[in-house]
C-alpha cells in the first residue's frame, strides 16, 4: 500500500473548544505502538487483521523518516506474530511479542535476544525501560506488571498495593522512583484507570481521571497524557492532566478523533499517536 500523508482539521463553531490539526500518516495494517530514535521513527504493526493475540507470523515493525516516509517495511529481521510495545535503550529496539520480549539491534534490525514470559502471559503489551538492566511490561491479560532483568533474561512479576484493570500503558524515566501506568479495563468495560506506581514500596496512586480504555501513556513537564479508546470507533482521543493535584483532565486532541490510540510518544512538542483501527499514525502540535 502506497504511503500517503494527508492534513486534518477538525472544525468547531466558534462557541467551541478550539480545533486540533493533525498530520496523518496511512499506509499500514493496525499499528500498536511507535518509538524514536536519531530522527527516525519504528512502528509496531500487528498485521493485516486485528487479532492481536494470534500467532499468526504477519507482524511487523516499519521504519520510517521523521517525516513519516516508510523506508523499510521489514525492519525486524524476524518473524513477528503482533509486536505491541516498543522502547528504545542504548541502540537496542525492544519489542513486545504476545508472550516475549524481542529485542533487536537499532541499525539493522538483526535479532539480538529473547525473554519468553508464555508461561504468565498472552498478551503482553506495552514497555518501559528503567535502566539497562531492568525494564517493566504490561501484561493486560493478567492485569499483571512484569520487571524484567536484561542480563539474566529472567523475570518477576512486580506487586502492587492495588490493582489496575488491564494494566496496559507504561511509563519511566531512568532511575526514577515512579511507574506511571494505566489499563484498558476488563470484562470488555471501559473501568481502566491511571496513576502512578511507588518503585520502592510498591503502592500505586489514582491520579484524576474518569475511567476508560486506557492504552497509551506519557509525562511532559509534569503534565500526564494517556490515550482513551472511549468506544471502539473513531471516538479515540488523549486526555491531560497534572501529575499532582485534583484538577479535571481536559482534551488534549481537542476535538480531533482518533480511532483506537494506542501506544503513542513525545518527541520535542510533538504528540505521535497510533490509530490502531485504521492503521494510521496522528502526529500533532502540544504547546
Amino acid at each position: 500500500m502506497k504511503n500517503i500523508t494527508k492534513i486534518i482539521l477538525s472544525c468547531l463553531s466558534a462557541t467551541a473548544l478550539q480545533a486540533q490539526t493533525a498530520k496523518i500518516i496511512t499506509g499500514f495494517h493496525h499499528v500498536e505502538s511507535v518509538a524514536a530514535s536519531d530522527g527516525f521513527l519504528f512502528a509496531a504493526d500487528i498485521g493485516p487483521v486485528l487479532e492481536p493475540l494470534t500467532k499468526d507470523g504477519d507482524g511487523k515493525i516499519i521504519k520510517m523518516d521523521r517525516n513519516g516516509n516508510i523506508l523499510d517495511r521489514d525492519f525486524a529481521k524476524e518473524t513477528l506474530n503482533a509486536p505491541k510495545g516498543l522502547a528504545i535503550y542504548k541502540n537496542i529496539l525492544y519489542a513486545a511479542d504476545i508472550d516475549r520480549i524481542v529485542a533487536f539491534d537499532i541499525s539493522s534490525g538483526e535479532k539480538l535476544y529473547e525473554i519468553d514470559l508464555s508461561k504468565d502471559s498472552g498478551f503482553l503489551n506495552d514497555i518501559a525501560i528503567w535502566n539497562e538492566e531492568t525494564l517493566f511490561v504490561s501484561a493486560t491479560d493478567k492485569s499483571k506488571l512484569f520487571q524484567v532483568n536484561l542480563t539474566t533474561k529472567t523475570y518477576e512479576e512486580f506487586k502492587t498495593s492495588a490493582p489496575i484493570p488491564g494494566i496496559n500503558g507504561l511509563f519511566c524515566r531512568k532511575n526514577a522512583n515512579r511507574l506511571y501506568a494505566n489499563g484498558f479495563g476488563t470484562d470488555n468495560q471501559p473501568n481502566g484507570i491511571v496513576g502512578y506506581i511507588n518503585l520502592k514500596d510498591h503502592s500505586f496512586t489514582l491520579i484524576n481521571m474518569p475511567k476508560g480504555y486506557y492504552d497509551g501513556i506519557a509525562v511532559k513537564n509534569g503534565t500526564v497524557f494517556t490515550s482513551d479508546w472511549v468506544a471502539f470507533e473513531n471516538k479515540g482521543v488523549v486526555r491531560e492532566t497534572l501529575a499532582h493535584g485534583t484538577n479535571k483532565a481536559s482534551l488534549t486532541t481537542k476535538t480531533l478523533r482518533i480511532p483506537g490510540p494506542a501506544d503513542f510518544i513525545i518527541s520535542a512538542n510533538e504528540m505521535i499517536v497510533p490509530a490502531m483501527l485504521t492503521g494510521e499514525i496522528f502526529i500533532f502540535n502540544i504547546n
